[in-house]
């Protein structure tokens, strides 16, 4: 099969022919028809971060039909079609029985700790293969398994209530997600920033009231106004960008110590950033992680059932052995991006 390696540091990814690998009585094989590139494969593209182990198949967005089915394994079936969960998790220790298995303390990470999706097949534990339905677009399978439920995760860890102001720094992949659920759960109002003008066009057609761009409008001050100078109730930054995480940070404080907003901080941030005490009085900071097997679930239901359209959100479709123009394309700030897919194995 082919398959695209991650073997050096700070080097592309290496794609050429592996085995199809071999499952164990508790595992499926899936062979991937969709698998998305990520903000965070383009971290280890640069050598900004590196997996556990060198060569590995890179890649955590996927989704695919089931091809083989370990002897133990009950919850999926052949031909099936499966989205990947990438935490891999025991289901035993403290944190997976309380239902924080993406805490778990044993965990490890499909496309990180073994091997991704970015190939032909792949082998994963029976859990990690999320039945959806065939009425479901599989390549939407392959962006629900992290950039819809990451943001779905980072709008619910927030505590967002009906009739909240809620901001999302960053209207990628990500980040127009995050505007999709915060309207979803009934904000009242959204407001979207960007520096592409295109995709914060996108982020109204996602559901943003207000679009602003740092390069023309002042965005603080705007927020401010908004907010009848409370500062946002709560702020998704999913840019990565540290002068974003600055911005958001301003973005949800009061006029005086005591008004607070909560900060989900979703996109990898590089470089060292600081809170002023009294800029969090009564407030929250968090960083999102991942999102659980249970919240995954519950999006298949929601897409299943027609709650929730993610016909636009895939704006290019590449082969594997393009993966360099894949990442390109994430990186790009001339043209509209929202999720690169691979869809084309051979």
């Amino acid at each position: 099969m082919l398959a695209a390696f991650y073997k050096e540091k700070g080097k592309p990814f290496v794609v050429e022919e592996t085995d199809i690998p071999r499952i164990g009585p508790d595992e499926v094989l899936v062979e991937i028809k969709a698998a998305g590139i990520c903000g965070t494969d383009v971290h280890y593209w640069k050598g900004e971060f590196e997996p556990a182990h060198i060569p590995l198949i890179i890649g955590h967005e996927g989704a695919g039909v089931v091809k083989e089915v370990g002897e133990n394994v009950k919850n999926i079936s052949v031909n099936d079609h499966a989205i990947i969960h990438y935490v891999v998790s025991c289901g035993i220790c403290k944190n997976c029985l309380e239902g924080n298995d993406n805490r778990c303390r044993n965990r490890k990470s499909i496309g990180h700790d073994v091997n991704g999706t970015f190939a032909q097949f792949i082998k994963v534990p029976a859990r990690n293969a999320v039945k959806i339905s065939r009425a479901v677009p599989i390549e939407w399978g392959a962006i629900i398994g992290c950039a819809v439920s990451t943001a779905y995760h980072a709008v619910r860890v927030s505590g967002l209530e009906p009739g909240d102001t809620a901001v999302v720094f960053g209207a990628g992949g990500v980040g127009l997600h995050a505007v999709m659920w915060a309207k979803f759960f009934a904000a009242g109002k959204v407001i979207a920033i960007d520096l592409i003008d295109s995709k914060l066009e996108k982020a109204k057609r996602y559901g943003a009231d207000i679009i602003l761009n740092p390069m023309r409008d002042d965005i603080l001050e705007i927020i401010n106004k908004e907010t009848e100078g409370f500062g946002a109730d709560v702020v998704i930054e999913c840019s990565g960008s540290t002068q974003a995480m600055i911005q958001a940070i301003k973005a949800i404080k009061g006029k005086n110590l005591f008004e607070s907003g909560t900060l989900v901080s979703v996109g990898l941030q590089t470089k060292p950033f600081q809170f002023e005490y009294w800029g969090l009085r009564e407030g929250w900071a968090t960083v999102s992680g991942d999102h659980t097997l249970s919240e995954l679930h519950q999006i298949v239901k929601l897409v299943e059932n027609g709650r929730v359209n993610l016909s636009e959100s895939i704006t290019h479709r590449i082969q594997l052995t393009e993966i360099a123009r894949g990442i390109k394309l994430v990186e790009s700030k001339e043209e509209h991006v929202e999720r690169v897919v691979v869809n084309k194995f051979t």
